[in-house]
């Protein structure tokens, strides 16, 4: 009789069903906690990996512990947490979201936050929030900033920026973008180069993949070209800036204000030096690598991982 296969399903529970709607009887699908620990417990009898949390660091040692492994499927568009010259190595595919664009066309989750930080940064909302709850109510301490007639600047002009655009247009805002790979040109965004964007633009969004070209692509120079006050956001990944250049840029002045969604080091950041800048300032505010973690795009994400994970195994079906 043939072993059963496992599937490790690393993710929400409410997205479970969608993936073991696609997978089961043929493959069985286990869901432990997203901990190194829980996951090695299954490792042995793995064919593949689901993931959809981000939680575990897929280092070469963890995947060592695979030796069945045939594929990883990411219920994400980065996976810079999975070693994927390990896999390369074992010729293992590694499966993300990038470039699937039938799947992720409308998904607007990550669009939604980044727009949400951009809105919370200009009106000032993490220390007005903070400040009512400590009995008081002095709203000349917070000034915010109107977007009408602003200008937004867009490093990455894809789905993401495309959104973003939309919804600054709706404020009738301006908007520069700057994106080499992009084609067609969005009707919506003026095209600018890196520079003039960032000396111009009142509100910066971050939206570009992870590798190693563009990695550390936003550090020292280029926020020192920004505008004297402008806000900063990313939701991309942690890694494609120089995070001491940004928080030296809070610390001077320089930006007034930034909203992230990502840490390079994520989800180990209890002695990250911008979580304890954030503990002492208002003007940064950082969330859990939340933007597409919304329950209906999710479910959308995991059966479509489901389903590539299951061309892998069974090719002919």
């Amino acid at each position: 009789m043939k072993a059963m296969q496992y599937v490790i399903y690393l993710g929400p529970a409410d997205a479970l069903p969608a993936a073991r709607e696609v997978l089961e009887p043929s493959w069985a699908v286990c869901a432990p906690e997203a901990t190194p620990e829980a996951v090695t417990v299954h490792l042995g009898n793995a064919v593949a990996i689901l993931d959809a949390s981000m939680q575990v660091l897929f280092d070469r040692a963890l995947l060592d512990r695979a030796p069945g492994l045939r594929v990883i499927s990411t219920a994400t568009t980065g996976a810079d947490h999975i070693d994927s010259k390990a896999l390369a190595e074992r010729a293992i595919p590694l499966l993300t979201l990038a470039g699937e664009k039938e799947v992720l066309h409308n998904l607007t989750p990550a669009a939604e936050l980044s727009w949400t930080l951009l809105m919370v940064c200009a009106r000032r909302l993490r220390g007005a929030v903070q400040h009512v709850l400590e009995g008081k109510w002095v709203r000349e301490q917070f000034p915010g900033t109107m977007l009408k007639g602003k200008t937004l600047g867009l490093i990455g002009c894809g789905r993401i920026g495309s959104w973003m655009a939309r919804y600054a247009r709706a404020f009738d805002m301006e908007v520069l973008g700057y994106d080499p790979f992009v084609e067609p040109w969005p009707n919506q965004i003026r095209k600018s180069d890196l520079g003039t964007l960032l000396s111009t633009a009142d509100f910066i969004s971050l939206h570009v993949p992870f590798n190693d070209q563009t990695r550390g692509m936003i550090g020292a120079r280029e926020f020192g070209l920004v505008k004297p006050g402008a806000v900063f956001i990313n939701t991309s990944r942690g890694g494609l800036i120089d995070e001491q250049a940004l928080l030296k840029a809070l610390r001077e002045g320089r930006l007034s204000a930034a909203g992230v969604d990502v840490l390079a080091g994520e989800p180990r950041i209890a002695h990250h030096p911008l979580v304890a800048y954030a503990q002492m300032h208002d003007n940064l505010i950082i969330t859990p690598h939340i933007g597409g973690f919304s329950p209906d795009a999710v479910k959308t994400v995991v059966g479509h991982a489901s389903r590539r994970i299951a061309e892998v195994l069974d090719p002919g079906a």
